[in-house]
């Protein structure tokens, strides 16, 4: 079994913050071995779960249009292997989506502020875009705790000097209990955990979920695209490595309550903690 692609709670990293970093353009999407099952789950989801997955205002239409040439050029220039196939002239944001594992969001502006304009979103983590859909970037991380008062405006400057030459992206990281992409929910206080996660199971019965969001600005209409890559991994994957096992013991200790409740440890974290001491002893 590979360790974690991504290891965001590396040195015991685990509160909310910006956290942004530059990129080359060559490093933008990501396309590997998973690209057929996560494209066929988005066809699938795009039968059953449409408007779950994908809303967008009329006036999104041309941040749509500009994102998914830029999507087609971008393809053509660094995975130029990678067939890019549209069907739908009249549904850019859903064409794009299907040529990414990605998904995408587009967030507009409006004096002075950003609002979630089109979104194909086919990897919710515990979100609701039905609920979330036109709201501002202070109204779509209400629940996440110390969001406004700590970085709040910090991003809003971030997106209003974002330069168009430049892509950005940051991580978060959570613990579930399922591997599935698609686990939407209306708000984080309805997820459910399960009473049999146990010291000896959790290994097994528990997974490292990570988000890989990128940032970058659309020259002409202006728009923010977003993009989101879930990346999902047992919690069993990094038994055998012990500074990622005692950084992932710290950085759950080293959040705050409120942070606990947002990601739903609280229910699991004994298990958790325990599996991870075990495995730190058997290690060290």
């Amino acid at each position: 079994m590979s360790l974690p692609k991504y290891t965001p709670y590396r040195n015991g990293d685990g509160g909310v913050k910006v956290g942004l970093e530059p990129i080359e353009e060559a490093d933008w999407l990501e396309i590997d071995n998973l690209f057929d099952s996560e494209i066929e789950l988005k066809k699938k989801l795009y039968e059953s779960n449409y408007k779950e997955i994908h809303q967008e205002l009329d006036l999104s239409l041309k941040s749509q249009h500009e994102l998914l040439e830029m999507l087609k050029t971008h393809l053509n220039q660094y995975h130029p292997s990678h067939k890019i196939t549209t069907t739908e002239t009249s549904a850019p944001l859903k064409n794009a989506s299907l040529m990414v594992q990605e998904d995408l969001v587009l967030m507009l502006p409006a004096e002075e502020k950003y609002f979630l304009g089109a979104a194909s979103l086919c990897a919710p983590s515990n979100w609701s875009l039905k609920e979330k859909f036109n709201g501002s970037l202070i109204e779509l991380h209400k629940d996440v705790p110390s969001y406004e008062k700590k970085i709040g405006n910090r991003v809003n400057n971030l997106f209003d000097k974002l330069p168009n030459d430049r892509i950005f992206q940051r991580f978060n990281w959570s613990i579930y209990e399922e591997a599935t992409l698609f686990q939407p929910v209306r708000s984080k206080s309805h997820v459910e955990r399960s009473k049999t996660i146990t010291d000896k199971n959790a290994g097994d019965r528990l997974f490292i979920r990570v988000e890989r969001q990128t940032v970058r600005r659309l020259p002409k209409t202006k728009a923010i695209a977003f993009t989101i890559r879930v990346h999902v991994d047992p919690l069993s994957s990094i038994k055998e490595d012990l500074s990622l096992v005692r950084d992932l013991k710290k950085a759950i200790k080293n959040l705050s309550e409120g942070m606990k409740r947002y990601k739903s440890l609280g229910p699991i974290e004994t298990p958790l903690v325990g599996w991870l001491d075990k495995k730190i002893k058997s290690l060290s």
